[in-house]
């Protein structure tokens, strides 16, 4: 009995916080009705919604997805919310989704869009608003849409891994967070697997730096959890840093390496913070 009582408990407890975004029912955005029931994915579930593109989600830290799709005569418009783990989970996937930013107005939150599709940050929550047809009538119901999800969020968009990154010279719109391999994937190679051992549990921050007219050169900042732990990680970056990679310095805290563009990289160690620079077109 007792067993039952805790499980129960903890149904309660996950309903209701999986509870903080409602959908709107029909007509309360004018004209528009839902098309048929709500879909729900639940952790691994997700793949059979997204064919190819679950595993980045996961590796952020994925909860739940809700799909509504809603009709107003031949138009059609389908509302994602994904529940993460962290704000900082909705925000890495955010940045890999919404591309050059292009805010919407009428829209407190962090949010990029266009005719065909709105993406959202706030708190735990990544949301996309999609409008088939591209028609702009429906703009207005988009933000409609939108105002009506965000209303009973409670933000804390507090992003503690961004504060390793400088400012001076950051280039706009290059931040990314990554928590894994397949987020590091489209940035750089040092070697295979999960070099980093970030292993879905450490963020890592990423951007884009310019050096004069036309130079940009990319760091990554990786805090972990002690001096230790960061020292494994930064000697196994020396014993398997992809073959590419040719080790031309070697320090106690930091390594000098040049890759197959003939383009210089370092990687160094301060504490618990692992920092990275690559793309360099001068040995540093």
């Amino acid at each position: 009995m007792k067993k039952f009582t805790i499980s129960l408990l903890y149904l309660l407890i996950t309903s209701q916080s999986l509870a903080q975004i409602k959908l709107p029912g029909n007509n309360v955005i004018n004209g528009w009705v839902k098309s048929e029931a709500s879909r729900v994915f639940k952790k691994t579930a997700l793949f059979n919604h997204i064919n190819g593109g679950a595993e980045i989600f996961h590796e952020f830290g994925f909860d739940e997805l809700i799909v509504q799709d809603y009709k107003n005569n031949s138009e059609e418009i389908s509302i994602e919310i994904y529940k993460m783990e962290y704000p900082t989970s909705a925000l890495g996937i955010y940045l890999m989704k919404c591309g050059q930013e292009t805010p919407i107005n009428g829209i407190s939150a962090r949010n990029s869009g266009n005719r065909f599709q709105f993406t959202i940050f706030s708190g735990n929550y990544f949301i996309q608003i999609n409008n088939f047809t591209g028609n702009k009538k429906n703009l207005p119901a988009m933000v409609q849409f939108s105002l009506f999800l965000l209303s009973p969020i409670k933000t804390n968009n507090h992003i503690e891994v961004l504060k390793y990154l400088p400012e001076k010279n950051l280039f706009p719109g290059s931040i990314r967070i990554i928590r894994g391999k397949y987020g590091l994937e489209p940035i750089y190679t040092f070697g295979q697997g999960d070099i980093l051992k970030l292993n879905r549990k450490i963020f890592a921050v990423v951007g884009d730096y310019k050096v004069g007219a036309d130079q940009v050169f990319t760091q990554l900042f990786i805090p972990y959890p002690n001096h230790k732990f960061a020292s494994d990680v930064f000697n196994n970056l020396v014993e398997n840093l992809d073959p590419y990679l040719k080790i031309i310095q070697q320090e106690k805290n930091k390594f000098i390496f040049k890759d197959y563009q003939n383009k210089y990289g370092i990687v160094k160690i301060n504490g618990n913070i692992i920092k990275i620079k690559i793309h360099l077109t001068q040995k540093p």
